[in-house]
């Protein structure tokens, strides 16, 4: 499921959010409370920014134990920008750094698009955002009322979350 909403903000500083670990509990409901960590990061190309990490979720109880482990790209240019994700299994992440094929790891990415709005100037952006997520109830010919309403609050509640955590960020310095 996808959405596009207009930001009021530069995208260079939607997309330095968006890859941020730091930011990343305030906007993925899914990590809120929790510590996000990037254990490794490979750079893509020159741009800061630009890179593919390994993004490590914890338990503030327990900050030894992961909860979940997530594959991010960054990756931005003057014209545009993206921010993907998918959590990975920490086993496969290290067949994958140990030089093993990455064709075998299952994955559904779910992640960001950011452009500037020429419509309206440099500080207001567009970003589309896109969801993958598994659904034993689904069918080809069919997905669930409640799926789909699931998937809409989600979204819906990302997007405030960016939005906020965006503009508060900029207006608090």
């Amino acid at each position: 499921m996808a959405a596009t909403i207009r930001i009021p903000a530069s995208a260079r500083r939607i997309f330095y959010f968006l890859q941020d670990e730091n930011s990343r509990s305030k906007r993925d409901i899914l990590s809120h409370g929790h510590i996000v960590q990037q254990t490794r990061s490979i750079s893509n190309g020159c741009v800061p920014g630009n890179r593919v990490s390994v993004l490590e979720v914890k338990s503030p109880e327990d900050p030894d134990g992961v909860v979940k482990t997530l594959l991010q790209e960054s990756f931005s240019t003057s014209a545009c920008s993206y921010v993907t994700f998918t959590p990975v299994e920490a086993s496969s992440i290290s067949t994958i750094l140990n030089g093993g094929d990455s064709d075998n790891v299952p994955n559904a990415p779910s992640g960001f698009s950011i452009l500037p709005d020429g419509l309206s100037g440099d500080e207001v952006s567009l970003m589309t955002t896109v969801f993958q997520i598994l659904d034993s109830a689904a069918s080809p010919m069919c997905f669930p009322t409640h799926s789909v309403y699931s998937m809409y609050k989600l979204i819906k509640e990302t997007a405030k979350a960016i939005t906020t955590g965006v503009v508060d960020s900029y207006n608090m310095g």
